[in-house]
């Protein structure tokens, strides 16, 4: 098979081969390049050097492209488009709202797309805990199911959440207070231990700081009263000079 120089004439090609039989099976993107084709040829060609120019006969040699020349009006068509997705934009406007649920523990296993697949007429998910991606594909569906715009569906969902993270947090707090009552015992946690060592060295410090202050404003007023003295001195003897002598 020869080289082929026109890349935009693979449609052409493959369909020649499907008729005589060259390929038995058509391509995955054949109707796809068939409904959108290429606009423009792609192939990059070498250039074609003129050994009689007669620009380099004259001497008038072009040395610099000239804006004309640097201008590319199709600047995008090699460009990557960037993926947005409406999923994003929730995540990112509720966690820059709510960058508390970033300390939350999350675990990081790759779901395949399964939180799109729970029933989201309702907050709350069995296979789910209640977080920011509740939020997000509960704004979705109400999105697509209700008449509400995106900001009305995405403040029903927050403040939904809200109610249910203040049920957890109250449900925690009596189910803590039950079970102190009935002796049960909780260890300190890993951060308030840390605390408390930080503290012990807080306060050894600030004892030794106070005693250096105490040390520091003794001399500070031993010093003012040793410069009263000297000054009450000099003005002593400042006076007997300007004393008339006595006569004898």
């Amino acid at each position: 098979m020869k080289i082929q120089t026109r890349a935009t004439n693979v449609l052409e090609r493959t369909s020649h081969y499907l008729k005589v039989g060259v390929l038995q099976n058509k391509p995955a993107w054949f109707d796809v390049v068939g409904a959108h084709p290429p606009a423009i040829d792609l192939t990059k060609r070498a250039r074609s050097t003129n050994l009689h120019d007669p620009q380099i006969e004259q001497g008038s040699v072009k040395t610099r492209s000239s804006s004309f020349d640097r201008q590319n009006k199709h600047h995008d068509v090699h460009k990557i488009p960037k993926l947005q997705y409406l999923e994003d934009e929730l995540r990112d406007v509720f966690y820059h709202q709510h960058p508390w649920e970033f300390s939350r523990p999350k675990t990081l296993v790759e779901t395949s797309g399964d939180n799109t697949k729970g029933d989201w007429s309702r907050m709350i998910q069995l296979t789910k805990p209640l977080d920011g991606e509740s939020v997000v594909q509960r704004t979705i569906w109400l999105a697509k199911n209700t008449e509400s715009s995106l900001t009305e569906a995405y403040d029903k969902a927050r403040f939904e959440f809200y109610q249910l993270r203040m049920q957890e947090e109250m449900k925690s707090t009596v189910a803590r207070e039950e079970s102190t009552m009935f002796g049960a015992v909780y260890p300190i946690t890993n951060t308030q231990w840390g605390l408390e060592q930080e503290q012990e060295y807080i306060d050894a410090w600030t004892e030794v700081a106070s005693n250096k202050t105490k040390v520091l404003l003794a001399n500070k007023s031993q010093a003012q009263e040793v410069t009263q003295e000297v000054e009450a001195d000099g003005s002593t003897f400042a006076l007997e000079d300007d004393l008339p002598e006595a006569k004898e």
